[in-house]
């Protein structure tokens, strides 16, 4: 049997101890900081996006994966009569998956999905694509599959504060002010469409704030699919990212798994932020 690839673009945020161990593919967004161009293949440490921002004012910027890099890894992938399936962020948030589609134009075995996500959705999608190849469905069948897992993903984030996303241009300063004054902990959603949207705010210190987002979100999951949830943080203090992963198994969830976020989110979202992905049946 012809060997199938898993792939992702490098947003897949499970960590490097999980992309082995589902041999899943990355293919690197590039990270530019200042004159600097880093690929992130989900092992440059994060570490290297706050000093640029908090010790050498540099405000890193991410650029899309090209049509000639994804033509690349498709052909290698298919040249012995492989097959590969490609898991994109989402095409509302990066051109990237527009450049993957075109990649893909003219070639057999290449099949492409958008997740219509990002960060923990793109691996979730990654390790589900993976058990199904492993458990005997064709390329075909795990592509479908995946289409489908798409229109069920539950994902969003809960952010201490709006600081990298203003330095990214992406929340005005007036915003910023009011946030801060106020302690407001905003949360950003994944829509339908596969764009990141203003979700619900929640008000206070942020242990509280945390456990507050965490009760809505868990009212709201009443047709969560307990087997598999996925936290995603960056930098954060380790008490409260714990009580939310006791909070969720708690809640049922029977296999809860956690990861730092990578480079290219945490170029965005910058420090204390935290989520978490499923699927609803």
């Amino acid at each position: 049997m012809s060997k199938i690839t898993i792939s992702a673009d490098s947003c897949v945020d499970i960590g490097l101890e999980a992309i082995k161990k589902h041999d899943i593919n990355i293919v690197p967004f590039g990270i530019a900081i200042g004159e600097n161009l880093i690929l992130d293949r989900c092992d440059v440490d994060p570490e290297v996006i706050y000093k640029a921002v908090e010790k050498d004012n540099i405000i890193p910027k991410t650029n899309a994966i090209p049509a000639d890099t994804y033509r690349e890894v498709f052909e290698e992938a298919t040249k012995d009569g492989g097959s590969i399936i490609h898991i994109n962020i989402s095409s509302k948030l990066s051109v990237s998956c527009d450049a993957a589609k075109k990649a893909a134009e003219g070639m057999e075995r290449v099949y492409i999905v958008d997740s219509l996500s990002l960060s923990g959705g793109v691996g979730f999608l990654a390790v589900k694509a993976k058990e199904m190849v492993d458990a005997g469905k064709s390329a075909e069948e795990t592509h479908k599959a995946c289409e489908e897992l798409v229109k069920k993903l539950d994902l969003s984030f809960i952010v201490m504060d709006l600081k990298y996303l203003h330095r990214g241009g992406r929340v005005s300063g007036i915003k910023l002010l009011g946030a801060n004054l106020l302690k407001i902990r905003p949360t950003l959603v994944m829509d339908e469409a596969g764009r990141m949207v203003p979700g619900r705010k929640f008000k206070g210190e942020w242990s509280g704030a945390v456990r507050e987002y965490l009760a809505y979100r868990l009212d709201n999951a009443k047709n969560a699919c307990k087997e598999y949830v996925h936290v995603v943080h960056t930098v954060i203090d380790e008490a409260v990212r714990d009580e939310l992963i006791q909070g969720l198994k708690d809640f049922g969830f029977k296999k809860v798994t956690c990861s730092v976020a990578g480079t290219t989110v945490t170029t965005h979202g910058g420090k204390n932020l935290l989520g978490f992905v499923y699927a609803n049946k």
